[in-house]
């Protein structure tokens, strides 16, 4: 929610900024696009060193820098602060993909779908309570103190990271049996179960049986590597989705800037006012400043398509699961065109508002469900990595998006601005269907060869009773007949 609300205040820091230090259209461009190259930087980085050194650290540490550098951007006395900052708090925004990932990893395959669709509730709830906090502090104190007041609830939730566990699948990945043992065992004090007996150990699953076998040292060496995203079981896959999050990024974070200028589309230049002067003569004034601050239809519209992120939660819920991820993606896809090439025809007010709503709920439900595509066709031992290099290259979109959204439709043409929206939106849902791995009903994989282990289990000491081996399952991943 907090990473959301960083995100949202981009769509409004604009306008007003544009206002208060007479921005151009490329220079309110450039302030969205550092965040962006941050991320873009940040994101391969993160997650090679989550993959390293754990998921918990890393997802701390990119929290606290996101809520110190977020803050210093409220204290920016320069348009070069204004830039550098911004994009460090991209850098770090980007380590926060790592609680993703630990979550993935905890949660049994029959409810890893519909937990992680539900987790993006807050996500939403975030974009609404920026939308609201703006509408609140902008008018009223300026967007310095919306910048402060966006930063403090990650000092907040900075407090909860005590309650989280590492991932026991990546303590097993990286050769820590004991520590994932307790982790695991903490789990079950905390849910008043009796612990686990014997040691852990990795599984493979098959469709009939599972067996136990000792985790390779080779996983430690594959952990965390850029080039095992191009194994050879793997390459066609990775090659997909940079292209389908290249998409996502610059639809999601295109409509997401288009939300505060979509009603002005018509006009050069926000537009041009009528005076009287004298008793009765009407002279037309131009607005040459390009200063215009948002009024509270604007807010209402961005409000409005928010929801849209709650709304898109049953569909996916639905689909995922009954069509399958690659489906489900496609769909998406496909109808944020069709809804985008509606917005640019001239319809009322609230029709415009109402496809703003359908474009940020079906773009919304291709980032959830590219998220758990991601985690779920990726090994343990890259799959942080693997989120981390896929995140970077949807930076690439999201750093193309502003100088769509923000200087070919308002300076050049804004046909031409929809008729890019429209084209990447086709491209990516044909992608989606030609995607080689369906991860619907596929357990999550440990090691990159197809034969490696996929689930996590204990391996007893001893015997029980009637000498046979007592082997429990982990209900975390997979599925086994024991």
């Amino acid at each position: 929610a907090a990473d959301a609300m960083e995100m949202l205040l981009l769509s409004v820091l604009g306008p007003a900024l544009r206002c208060d230090w007479q921005l151009s259209s490329a220079q309110v461009a450039i302030i969205t696009t550092v965040v962006f190259a941050g991320m873009f930087g940040g994101a391969p980085a993160w997650g090679a060193v989550s993959d390293k050194h754990g998921r918990r650290g890393v997802f701390g540490l990119s929290l606290s820098l996101i809520a110190y550098f977020g803050l210093l951007c409220s204290f920016s006395p320069s348009f070069f602060w204004l830039v550098s900052l911004p994009a460090m708090v991209g850098f770090c925004i980007s380590g926060a993909t790592s609680s993703f990932t630990l979550l993935s990893e905890y949660l049994p395959q029959t409810y890893r779908a519909k937990v992680l669709i539900a987790y993006n509730v807050f996500w939403g709830l975030g974009s609404s309570f920026e939308v609201l906090l703006a509408y609140m502090v902008l008018p009223n104190l300026g967007w310095r103190y919306l910048t402060a007041f966006s930063a403090l609830p990650l000092f907040i939730f900075m407090l909860a990271l005590g309650f989280l566990p590492e991932s026991a699948r990546y303590l097993l990945a990286s050769g820590q049996p004991k520590k994932a043992a307790a982790v695991i065992d903490q789990i079950a004090r905390d849910n008043r179960k009796p612990p686990m007996t014997g040691r852990p150990v990795a599984a493979s699953v098959t469709e009939r049986q599972s067996f136990i076998v000792p985790l390779r040292p080779r996983f430690q060496a594959d952990r965390g590597t850029l080039l095992s995203l191009f194994h050879p079981n793997y390459r066609r896959t990775t090659l997909t989705l940079f292209f389908m999050w290249f998409g996502v990024a610059f639809l999601y974070y295109g409509i997401v800037l288009i939300s505060t200028e979509i009603f002005h589309f018509h006009s050069d230049c926000y537009g041009s006012s009528e005076v009287t002067v004298g008793h009765n003569t009407t002279e037309i004034v131009t607005d040459e400043s390009c200063c215009r601050s948002l009024q509270p239809d604007d807010y209402k519209a961005m409000l409005i398509s928010s929801f849209g992120e709650f709304v898109i939660i049953p569909f996916n819920l639905i689909t995922i699961d009954a069509l399958g991820r690659r489906w489900t993606m496609a769909i998406n896809y496909g109808l944020t065109s069709v809804f985008f090439g509606l917005t640019y025809i001239c319809v009322p007010k609230a029709v415009t508002t109402a496809f703003l709503f359908m474009i940020r709920a079906h773009a919304a439900g291709i980032f959830n469900t590219i998220y758990i595509y991601t985690v779920e066709v990726y090994p343990t031992v890259v799959r942080s990595v693997g989120l981390g290099v896929c995140s970077s290259i949807a930076r690439l979109g999201s750093m193309s998006t502003p100088f769509v959204a923000q200087v070919l439709m308002p300076d050049v043409s804004v046909l031409l601005a929809f008729c890019v929206y429209v084209t990447v939106a086709v491209a990516c849902a044909v992608l989606a269907l030609l995607l080689p791995i369906e991860t619907r009903g596929r357990a999550m994989p440990q090691g990159l060869a197809e034969a490696d282990p996929d689930i996590v289990a204990f391996r007893a000491d001893s015997v029980d009773g009637e000498g046979r081996g007592a082997t429990a399952e982990i209900r975390m991943q997979g599925r086994s007949e024991n």
